[in-house]
C-alpha cells in the first residue's frame, strides 16, 4: 500500500515536471519582442520537426524507453520538451547568438551537454525516471544533439536569405 502511494506520489510530480518543460519555457517568451520571436520562429518549428524525427527513430532503435508522459497517444515522443522547452530554447540561443556562429555553437554545446550527459539527464531518467536510454549512450546522444544544431543554423541560414527581401521591403 505505502509502495503504490510512494508511485503515484512519484507519477504526479513527475507529471507536474513535464507539464511545466512543456508549458513554462513559452512565457519567458513574453520577455521578447514579437519580431524577434516571428524572425526565429521558423528555426524552432524546424528544430521541433527534427526532435519529432529524432524521437522516432529512436523508438525505433529502441535508443531510449519513455515511461512517463502527458499524451499517452504520442509516447514514441518526449512532448514536453519537444512542444515545450526544446522550440523555446531555439529561439533564445538565436535570440542572443545569431550571427555569431561560434557562440552559437558554443551555447548548444553547454545547453547539450546539460540535456544529454548531466544534469538535466540525470534528473529526467536518475531521479525521477521518465524515460531510460537503452541503445544509446549519453555521449552519442549529446554529439547528435549538437550535429543537429549545426542543422539547425544551416537551415536558418537558408530560410533568412529567402524572407530576408520580404523583412527589408527590397525585391
Amino acid at each position: 500500500m505505502v509502495l503504490t502511494d510512494v508511485k503515484d506520489g512519484k507519477s504526479m510530480l513527475n507529471k507536474i515536471v513535464l507539464l511545466m518543460i512543456l508549458i513554462v519555457p513559452w512565457f519567458t517568451l513574453f520577455l521578447l519582442k514579437k519580431e524577434e520571436i516571428k524572425r526565429y520562429m521558423p528555426a524552432a518549428i524546424f528544430a521541433s520537426f527534427l526532435m519529432i524525427i529524432y524521437n522516432v527513430i529512436s523508438k525505433n532503435l529502441m535508443h531510449w524507453e519513455i515511461k512517463e508522459t502527458l499524451i499517452p497517444v504520442l509516447k514514441p515522443l518526449f512532448v514536453s520538451g519537444v512542444f515545450g522547452l526544446f522550440p523555446v530554447i531555439v529561439i533564445w540561443i538565436f535570440y542572443f547568438t545569431y550571427r555569431k556562429f561560434w557562440k552559437y555553437l558554443l551555447a548548444n554545446i553547454i545547453l547539450d551537454f546539460m540535456f544529454a550527459i548531466f544534469p538535466i539527464h540525470y534528473w529526467l531518467q536518475d531521479i525521477l525516471g521518465i524515460y531510460k536510454l537503452i541503445n544509446i549512450t549519453k555521449w552519442e546522444r549529446f554529439i547528435l544533439f549538437v550535429a543537429t544544431s549545426v542543422v539547425i543554423y544551416g537551415f536558418y541560414k537558408w530560410q533568412e536569405e529567402i524572407i530576408k527581401p520580404e523583412i527589408t521591403g527590397a525585391k
